[in-house]
């Protein structure tokens, strides 16, 4: 198995029975947090995402466009994408590439190149639906423990109070679109600790 290629692969060709062991454990930590506010999960694998449930539904996406073909087709990041580096050592690994970077920021964002794992980056964006009146949360490593990592820090206080600070909001209600970068520490392909290192405010 490798990741779809749209200059050389046939959209037939894909095989859309894998699932990362991050996103398994992403979607585990979101349905424990839904549950303890009341609400209902609805959990939906990419091939079967229609544009109408983008239309009328608030959405959260997991894994990087890589895996994640769906995310393609609708409203996604702008300041850090997802993108193959294309010359180099590491030319042909998935990589975050920083669109305008800020001063003392990297242009990208790369996980380690040593196995196993130690170091990986997310994406965690929250951007306006197809229906402006709708909200979509993606929560995308460069890996699936990047996956797993960006959707722990979401999920857990401390780490959605940091976010609320640096973004200047008193709490979840005021939130506004915004994209951040995670670097994510990696042990026996665990994340342990995982720190924003880039902030982009989208427009209200």
């Amino acid at each position: 198995m490798r990741f779809y290629n749209p200059a050389k692969d046939s959209p037939e060709d894909i095989l859309d029975h894998y699932t990362g062991v991050g996103e398994v454990f992403a979607v585990r930590d979101l349905d424990h947090i839904f549950g303890l506010l009341k609400r209902k999960l609805r959990v939906k694998r990419g091939s079967l995402f229609t544009l109408d449930d983008a239309k009328n539904n608030d959405l959260i996406f997991l894994g990087s466009p890589a895996e994640n073909l769906t995310l393609r087709e609708i409203r996604s990041t702008h300041d850090f994408i997802f993108q193959r580096v294309s010359s180099g050592l590491r030319k042909g690994d998935m990589a975050i590439f920083n669109v305008h970077p800020q001063p003392g920021e990297t242009p990208t964002f790369l996980p380690s190149a040593s196995r196993p794992l130690t170091q990986d980056f997310s994406i965690v964006a929250l951007v306006r639906g197809l229906n402006p009146a709708r909200s979509t949360l993606i929560l995308a490593g460069v890996t699936t423990v990047g996956t797993q990592a960006a959707t722990e820090f979401v999920c857990q206080p401390d780490s959605v109070q940091e976010l609320l600070r640096q973004l200047g909001a008193s709490n979840a209600s005021e939130m506004k679109p915004f994209e951040a970068v995670l670097r994510v520490e990696v042990k026996h392909d665990v994340p342990v600790e995982t720190k924003i290192v880039a902030l982009r405010k989208g427009p209200p």
